[in-house]
């Protein structure tokens, strides 16, 4: 189930399908719509998967349907869709931020401090 968003080309992948909830789209038009490579279009997919929010729809066509597994993850990617298309700047650094402030807190593990 989904508890966090781990990148933009994530969060842009499951607006693209919440935007169309009765499409099936594959692998290469999720590609092609992110500008990425259809192997990270892929590993996107299976993300968002794993994450309760997409079902396969054609396993052989690698082709997948907005399905969130409960109303209440609904409910929250309607939210999160909402605000991103009011605030992309501040939702884009909430994500970047979430990264830098892990990768800050692993660094500062192995500072040397003085007494």
């Amino acid at each position: 189930m989904l508890t966090s968003i781990p990148s933009v080309p994530f969060l842009e992948a499951l607006l693209i399908f919440h935007a169309r909830p009765n499409a099936s789209l594959s692998v290469s038009e999720v590609a092609r719509a992110l500008y990425v490579q259809p192997q990270t279009a892929d590993a996107l997919l299976e993300a968002l998967c794993l994450a309760g929010l997409l079902t396969v729809c054609e396993p052989q066509k690698d082709v997948y349907r907005y399905a969130p597994i409960n109303a209440t993850l609904t409910d929250l990617v309607d939210r999160l869709a909402s605000a991103y298309s009011e605030d992309l700047i501040g939702i884009t650094n909430l994500i970047h931020g979430a990264g830098r402030k892990a990768a800050q807190s692993f660094a500062d593990a192995f500072k040397i401090r003085k007494g």
